[in-house]
């Protein structure tokens, strides 16, 4: 089941922060399969069947330095790390904040801050959790996966702690 405006919010959000277009495509399985990237989860409590749901973002390293970049005014090459992983969790934020709408009946669920993580948990919890829907952009080695998780597993390894 496809999620409606989802694919819409998506660019939005991408088209404001970059000032280009990137069309985002339902993926029919959500397994990551680009290496060199950053992983985030956002969490989404309760939805109205009182499980815990969530926004997984997995994007390649060369998007994640070019959005880095363009949010703080530097060239790539002075980008620091966190500067990286503090614009990967905004863009997390962002494309989470449109989420609730399109998974629950509420008008609004707490949001928790990203976490990020590496790609053994961020795969983990990919296995152990109720996917809704995947989306994929980008070509090359541009790529940025949104995976919305209408149950999010927390007995993920080392999940909890993360968050």
């Amino acid at each position: 089941m496809q999620i409606s405006g989802m694919e819409e919010h998506l660019a939005t959000t991408w088209r404001k922060l970059m000032g280009e277009d990137l069309q985002f495509m339902v993926q029919p399985n959500a397994q990551a399969d680009f290496a060199t990237q950053h992983y985030f989860v956002v969490t989404l409590h309760p939805t109205s069947h009182g499980n815990l749901a969530g926004v997984g973002l997995a994007i390649a390293e060369h998007d994640a330095r070019r959005l880095a970049a363009r949010m703080f005014g530097e060239s790539e090459d002075a980008l620091s790390d966190a500067d990286i992983t503090d614009a990967c969790s905004e863009l997390s934020n962002v494309f989470a904040s449109g989420v609730p709408r399109h998974i629950t009946d509420q008008t609004q669920l707490n949001m928790g801050l990203p976490s990020a993580m590496g790609a053994a948990q961020f795969l983990d919890i990919l296995a152990s959790s109720c996917i809704k829907q995947s989306y994929l952009a980008g070509e090359g080695r541009s790529r940025i996966q949104v995976i919305v998780f209408e149950s999010l597993a927390t007995s993920a390894t080392n999940y909890s702690a993360a968050l």
